[in-house]
C-alpha cells in the first residue's frame, strides 16, 4: 500500500515537472517571438508566425518526440532568421558606407573651393592695401575696379562650385535610392524564387541518394480575388500563416516551401498511400480561416486550397518531373 502511494506521488511529481517544462519552453518561445529585432517587417512577421506555430505544438500531453521535434524546428527557424537579419545588417552597412563616401566627397570639394577662394581674396585684399598707400588716384581706381571684378568672380565661382557639389551629392543619394529599390525589387519580384530553389535542391538530394519521394502541391485558387479585397500586407501575412500551418500538419522535418505566387509544395518520403490520405487532411485544415490585423481591424481570410500529389521514382529525369509538377499545379489552379 505504501509502495503504491509512493509510486502515485512520484508520477504526480513527474507530471508536474513535465507540465512546468512545457510551460517554460512555451514562455521561452513567446519571449523570443516578442523580442525579435525587426529589420525587415516581412521576415520578422514570418519568424513570429513560425514560433507561434511551434508553441501551438506544445500541448499539455506533448512527449519527448514532440519536444525534440519542436526543438529542431526552433533551432532551424532561429538560424534562418539570424542569417537573414545578418544579410540586412550587411546591406545597411554598405548603404551607410556609400553615403559616407558621398558626404566625404562633398566636404572635400567644398574645402578645396574655400581654400582657393580664401587665397584669391587675400591676394586681392593685399593689392588693395598696397594701392591705398599710393598717391596716384587713377592707378588706385584701376586697381579697385580690377580687384572688385576678381572678387565678384570668386564669389560666383564659389556659388557655382557649391551648387555643383550639391548636385553631385543629390545624384549620389538618387543612385543609392535606386540601388536600394532595385535590391528590394529583386527580392519581391518573385516571392517564391528562393524557396523554389531550396525545394529543387532537396529533390536533387533525394535523387542523389536514390530515394523515392512524392511532392504534395497545394494551390490557392482564390488568391487574386482576395488581393482585390484586402491590402497586400494582410494577404502576405495570411500566406505566411498558411505556409506555417501547412508545415505543422505534415510530419516533422518535411521540406515545405512556396513554389509559385499561389502555390506551395512539400516533399514527402512516406508511402504514396499515406501521402494521399494526408492531402485530404491538409486541404481541410488549410481551408480554416486566418485572422489578420490591419490598422486595428481584424480580417478573416479564408483561402480556397486544392491539393494534388505526384510521385518521383528513382532513375526518372528531374527536368521532366518538374514539367509534370507544373502541369499538375496548372490543373489544380484551373
Amino acid at each position: 500500500m505504501i509502495s503504491l502511494r509512493k509510486t502515485a506521488t512520484e508520477l504526480d511529481r513527474l507530471e508536474d515537472l513535465n507540465r512546468t517544462a512545457l510551460n517554460c519552453y512555451s514562455s521561452a518561445l513567446r519571449s523570443t517571438e516578442q523580442n525579435a529585432i525587426e529589420l525587415d517587417a516581412a521576415q520578422t512577421a514570418h519568424f513570429r508566425a513560425q514560433l507561434q506555430a511551434l508553441r501551438d505544438q506544445l500541448r499539455a500531453d506533448a512527449g519527448r518526440r514532440e519536444l525534440e521535434s519542436v526543438q529542431a524546428s526552433f533551432d532551424t527557424e532561429l538560424k534562418n532568421y539570424r542569417d537573414k537579419t545578418g544579410e540586412q545588417v550587411q546591406k545597411l552597412r554598405r548603404e551607410v558606407q556609400a553615403a559616407a563616401a558621398a558626404l566625404d566627397s562633398f566636404a572635400g570639394s567644398i574645402s578645396e573651393s574655400e581654400v582657393n577662394l580664401e587665397s584669391g581674396l587675400k591676394r586681392e585684399l593685399n593689392i588693395l592695401s598696397q594701392s591705398a598707400e599710393k598717391d596716384d588716384l587713377q592707378a588706385m581706381r584701376g586697381v579697385i575696379r580690377s580687384s572688385t571684378t576678381k572678387i565678384a568672380a570668386s564669389i560666383q565661382q564659389m556659388r557655382s562650385s557649391n551648387q555643383l557639389a550639391i548636385a553631385q551629392l543629390k545624384d549620389e543619394i538618387r543612385l543609392l535610392h535606386q540601388e536600394v529599390r532595385s535590391a528590394r525589387g529583386a527580392q519581391t519580384a518573385d516571392p517564391a524564387a528562393e524557396s523554389r530553389q531550396q525545394i529543387t535542391g532537396r529533390m536533387q538530394e533525394s535523387i542523389n541518394k536514390n530515394v523515392a519521394f512524392s511532392v504534395l502541391v497545394v494551390v490557392v485558387r482564390n488568391l487574386e480575388g482576395l488581393q482585390n479585397c484586402y491590402s497586400q500586407a494582410v494577404i502576405d501575412s495570411a500566406l505566411r500563416g498558411f505556409q506555417a500551418r501547412f508545415e505543422n500538419i505534415l510530419p516533422p522535418a518535411t521540406s515545405v516551401g512556396r513554389w509559385a505566387k499561389d502555390q506551395f509544395a512539400a516533399i514527402l518520403t512516406t508511402a504514396p498511400g499515406s501521402a494521399i490520405d494526408m492531402s485530404g487532411d491538409v486541404v481541410r485544415k488549410l481551408t480554416e480561416p486566418f485572422q489578420e490585423q490591419d490598422q486595428g481591424v481584424t480580417h478573416s481570410i479564408a483561402f480556397n486550397p486544392r491539393a494534388g500529389l505526384i510521385e518521383f521514382s528513382p532513375g526518372s529525369d528531374l527536368a521532366k518531373f518538374q514539367a509534370k509538377l507544373k502541369q499538375l499545379a496548372d490543373a489544380l489552379a484551373g
